[in-house]
């Protein structure tokens, strides 16, 4: 075989330990060899003073004389063998007897040269044969490296593999293989091995196989396996199969892995997603999700109530919205996915986020005409990895709820109104006497606003540095009942009636007091006056 003559550098020069019992020859040898660049010459004079020479391991070959005193060429070839193996060896020999050239040949030798003739084309098929030589050791020893590497990293890889050919017979299996099948390597390799596969999944796994023809080699199939001990288990199976130029099948490379545990995930995974289906259908409040691309993937039951339309009548659809009577629609859902338009986020008030869902409130007509005010709540569904992949909304009719905060509302505006209307003052404080709010009445007597009034304690308002020593408010939270005293108010420079009634709570404690103060008409007699103490503003007096 004929080997390309590749270019060298110095780094890269061919390194030959050159033998001949005649140093002339030697030297001659060394000097036309090197000449060219590609070879260094190592000479030596014989084979006993070459063998330590090699064992530096610098040698790419060695070029030697056949007929030597002491060890000849043949001897050391065969010691050559027996120490480095294939290392290159040629015999340069003026002798061309038949018996020798045989001799050398099954011995090992990679050319056997004849001396003789002119030097310059002597020394240049030498030089060819060296080169030549050496490279195709370097192939040889390259090509054993490359497939030792693809052997090591096939056997060190976790996954099933191995080649069979088309009557199953197992060419190649790796460590993985064997190991998961519990049968050694060595008994793995040519016999016919076919794992065992359920009844019911053979003829799938034969058209599996009939698929793979040369335009389409690969496919992929994952099937069950019963296993030595009984066990049946889940396998992923990558089949190659290679054809020659007629078309014939060759063989099947298979690249597996154990996929039980995935199997068994998958399966905990819809069990669950069937028992959280079961829980949405469950809930009071109708309930609906949608995908990235808005199909509906889930209508509970309170939402077939709620708006007429059976579940089967949008699962999987996008436009589901005429389907949908009064105006129910997926408004915050579709606002999560970002695909809201401007018209569909300004249907909804009161919209805000909290903890990671959307909230809002509309107020739709129901088939009946009826007015309703619905509450929505739209979270994000996640997939594995964190990304987006639909939303889950819940509506609850909150009209009642509103109406009465409306009611409620009314009710304290009419009160606020009626306490700002009295003439008398009126303050509503905590227990421990920081005020709440005056009336109008209150504010104007002690000349301040409602902000320099709230939370300070009812005595800080006149000036006084702790509460008054007669005041109603206290003997109120000791008696729980309304209680009443007459005292004169010198920063007011009044005689005032102060009442103050308890506010008790469902716990049975004060929550509140409600103090109202009231000028003592002149001429009444002064009983109970407490003529030191002071006005204190809401149920301190």
């Amino acid at each position: 075989m004929d080997f390309p003559e590749p270019h060298y550098s110095n780094k890269q020069k061919i390194s030959v330990l050159y033998i001949d019992d005649e140093p002339a020859l030697v030297e001659i040898g060394k000097l036309f060899l090197e000449r060219g660049g590609k070879i260094a010459v190592t000479p030596a004079t014989s084979a006993e003073e070459a063998l330590p020479l090699l064992a530096g391991g610098a040698i790419d070959g060695v070029v030697s004389d056949l007929q030597m005193p002491g060890m000849d060429g043949i001897e050391l070839l065969r010691e050559v063998r027996r120490r480095y193996g294939p290392l290159p060896f040629i015999i340069f020999t003026g002798k061309g007897r038949e018996e020798a050239v045989i001799e050398a040949l099954n011995a090992g030798v990679d050319y056997y040269l004849q001396k003789g003739g002119a030097p310059k084309p002597q020394f240049a098929e030498l030089e060819n044969s060296i080169i030549q030589a050496v490279e195709k050791r370097r192939i040889a020893r390259a090509l054993e490296e490359s497939e030792e590497r693809y052997r090591t990293v096939v056997e060190d890889q976790t996954e099933m593999i191995c080649w069979f050919d088309p009557e199953g017979v197992i060419l190649f299996a790796n460590e993985a293989f064997c190991r998961h099948f519990g049968v050694p390597g060595k008994e793995m390799v040519g016999r016919r091995f076919t794992p065992k596969i359920p009844v019911h999944e053979q003829g799938r796994l034969r058209r599996h196989f009939a698929s793979l023809t040369p335009d389409h080699p690969a496919a992929h199939i994952d099937h069950q396996v019963v296993m030595p001990s009984g066990e049946v288990r889940w396998h992923g199976w990558t089949d190659r199969a290679s054809f020659d130029p007629a078309g014939n099948l060759i063989r099947i490379q298979s690249v597996g892995r154990d996929i039980t545990d995935y199997k068994n995930a998958e399966a905990a995974i819809l069990a669950s997603e069937q028992r959280l289906k079961g829980v949405i259908e469950s809930l009071p409040d109708p309930t609906f999700a949608i995908d990235r691309e808005g199909r509906v993937t889930l209508w509970n039951r309170q939402m077939e109530r709620l708006t007429g339309v059976a579940a089967a009548g949008v699962i999987g659809r996008s436009d589901c919205d005429p389907q949908i009577r009064g105006q129910v629609r997926p408004v915050l859902a579709e606002i999560v996915l970002g695909r809201a338009s401007g018209e569909t986020r300004s249907r909804h008030t009161a919209a805000r986020w909290e903890d990671g869902s959307l909230t809002g409130e509309i107020t739709v007509i129901t088939g009946d005409g009826e007015e309703r005010v619905l509450q929505g709540r739209a979270t994000p569904l996640r997939g594995p990895d964190g990304e987006t992949v639909g939303a889950i909304e819940s509506l609850r009719d909150i009209t009642e709820i509103r109406a009465g905060e409306r009611t409620l509302h009314e009710a304290n505006a009419l009160l606020e109104w009626t306490i700002d209307a009295l003439p008398e003052i009126v303050g509503i404080m905590r227990p421990d006497r920081r005020v709440i709010r005056y009336n109008r009445a209150g504010y104007e007597a002690l000349g301040m606003t409602p902000e320099e009034v709230a939370g300070k304690p009812c005595y800080s308002l006149i000036g006084r540095a702790r509460p008054c020593e007669a005041c109603a408010t206290e003997m109120a939270l000791k008696s729980r009942k309304p209680e009443t005293i007459e005292k004169y108010v010198p920063e007011l420079d009044q005689h005032l009636r102060c009442t103050s009634v308890p506010i008790i709570d469902r716990d049975g404690e004060v929550c509140l007091v409600v103090e109202q103060l009231a000028p003592v008409p002149a001429g009444e007699p002064g009983e109970g006056e407490a003529p030191d103490d002071a006005l204190t503003g809401a149920g301190t007096s």
